[in-house]
């Protein structure tokens, strides 16, 4: 997970409950080219704990859940209480 510590770092900064951030964006904050791997789905969720990858992991530590934009090569960081919260209600509506 050490290669996305300051993506943990600058999401647990942000004030808001979203944060839209491109690929170079990320690239950028964390020092590195992310992976070709980065264009699938599954490389951005996880099914469960105990499968994470570290880039799955730092998303969790960060306290923000990932909603990738695959085509347009972006990502929006919703907050994790601020997500669970949205699909509790959508599961209840």
């Amino acid at each position: 997970m050490a290669k996305y510590e300051p993506l943990v770092r600058y999401l647990r900064r942000q004030k808001s409950t979203e944060v839209e951030l491109s690929f170079r964006d990320i690239e950028r904050i964390v020092g590195g080219f992310l992976p070709k791997a980065s264009n699938n789905l599954l490389w951005w969720r996880a099914e469960d704990a105990a499968s994470a990858q570290p880039q799955q992991r730092a998303f969790a530590q960060s306290g923000f859940s990932p909603l990738p934009e695959l085509r347009a090569e972006r990502v929006r960081f919703v907050r994790a209480a601020v997500a669970a919260a949205a699909g509790n209600s959508a599961q209840s509506g």
